[in-house]
């Protein structure tokens, strides 16, 4: 049989079974149902192989004859054709993601599902990128980009103040080379960036503005009663240097975790500070919060305004479902509207490490004790340790002392040290 025209070809008519008319050197046309396909057939270690060239008519008949032409001199070269295909395949779709851009916002995808990331870390994360690198180096081809633009980038962050952010967003970087290298789009001799990489010094560590005067924080407290602003708002404020937990833990508190009963705030692992799979993992327990009698009065007080279910520190706007919450600023507004610098002498966080210290100086508790109430545990007792001690009994005890001890600062008292309360008790003692 002859080589094959374009008249047979119009002519070929779609059958229910497909068929194929041979055109001479390995070239056929593979006539559908719904199609006409060039196909290149060979023998490739004396099995049949099959690589398909384009459809007619948009590969025309001479293009064909061509195409496979092409293919058997790849053949005759000792080239499988479907193998040469293959790593052409591959080198476009490591061209289409070759951009700094596209490899980080792939990594990042990528990462966010493996490492089961919050949302709000995975958009601080891409927020750097977007902020600090994609407007200088991300359209340039990762391969293409110089140690000292990337440097640049990094030191208009650290020229800034912001040494801990460009510190991330090196680490960030450092990641996306790495899935370069993973996905074959970098050689491995290419990747220079590394925790070395711009030369950045060490970030100061920098711990949150805390009072751990006991005038001061007298003053502070009789400020906060004399607060004139919303009534939820004040209500935040003395709560927060009383049970000394998180901002945000608090801030998204609901009635229903509250038990008047028991005097008692149960904290679900979704609500705290931990990482995602902890807070799906069904072992992570509820972190519990005894409430002293102080706290309980100002609950009572506010139930009417939000209660008796859902969160009890509100939003007032109630402009949507995301707004329902308490503001996370605005503890720290209502400081800052009280007078107080909150970076450099008190913040809502801060109230933690002002309890933390004060606590062990004034009122002698274990450290191990205020350690457990301030919520701070380890993997390992996540994960199934022997120990489980929550120390309920004596952390009870201590908030009430505390919040007792926060009212005679409030009125003015002279705290005694705890190690001279030691001293007195142990001399009496002897005598």
């Amino acid at each position: 049989m002859g080589q094959l025209n374009d008249l047979q070809i119009r002519a070929a008519q779609s059958l229910d079974k497909e068929y194929l008319l041979a055109d001479g050197e390995g070239l056929y046309l593979r006539v559908r149902p719904t199609a006409k396909v060039w196909v290149y057939r060979y023998k490739q270690q004396g099995k049949e192989a099959k690589l398909s060239l384009g459809h007619y008519p948009v590969v025309s008949l001479v293009t064909a004859r061509k195409k496979a032409r092409a293919e058997a001199e790849k053949r005759a070269g000792g080239v499988d054709p479907r193998e040469a295909r293959r790593e052409d395949e591959e080198r476009d779709r490591v061209a289409r993601l070759n951009t700094f851009e596209l490899l980080a916002r792939a990594w990042h995808g990528q990462a966010k599902k493996d490492r089961q990331w919050s949302a709000g870390y995975a958009e601080k994360v891409i927020r750097h990128l977007e902020l600090h690198i994609f407007p200088w180096i991300g359209h340039l081809a990762v391969e293409a980009i110089k140690p000292t633009e990337l440097v640049r980038c990094l030191h208009r962050i650290k020229e800034r103040g912001n040494l801990e952010t460009a510190q991330r967003v090196r680490e960030a970087v450092q990641h996306v080379y790495q899935y370069s290298v993973d996905n074959g789009t970098l050689e491995p001799a290419r990747n220079f960036v590394n925790a070395r990489t711009a030369g950045l010094p060490s970030p100061r560590s920098r711990h949150y503005a805390a009072i751990t005067d006991p005038k001061q924080l007298g003053q502070l407290l009789r400020d906060i009663q004399a607060y004139k602003g919303n009534v939820l708002t004040r209500a935040a404020l003395q709560l927060s240097p009383m049970l000394f937990q998180r901002p945000g833990q608090l801030r998204l508190a609901h009635w229903e975790d509250i038990s008047f009963e028991h005097e008692i705030w149960r904290c679900p692992p979704e609500k705290m500070k931990l990482r995602e799979w902890q807070k799906r993992d069904s072992r992570t327990p509820t972190h519990l919060v005894p409430l002293p009698r102080q706290a309980l009065e100002i609950l009572q007080d506010i139930q009417p305004l939000t209660g008796p279910t859902g969160p009890i520190f509100r939003s007032m706007a109630k402009r949507s479902e995301a707004t329902r919450y308490m503001s996370d600023n605005t503890i720290n507004s209502a400081l800052r509207t009280l007078g107080y610098d909150t970076k450099e002498q008190i913040t809502g966080h801060g109230f933690r490490a002002t309890a933390r210290t004060m606590i062990r100086e004034y009122l002698g508790w274990d450290r191990d004790v205020i350690e457990r109430h301030l919520a701070h545990v380890s993997d390992e007792e996540l994960g199934g340790s022997y120990d489980r001690t929550t120390f309920l009994a004596q952390r009870r005890e201590m908030v009430q002392l505390w919040a007792d001890f926060l009212d005679d600062l409030a009125k003015g008292k002279e705290p005694v040290l705890a190690d001279e309360v030691r001293h007195l008790k142990e001399k009496r003692r002897a005598t």
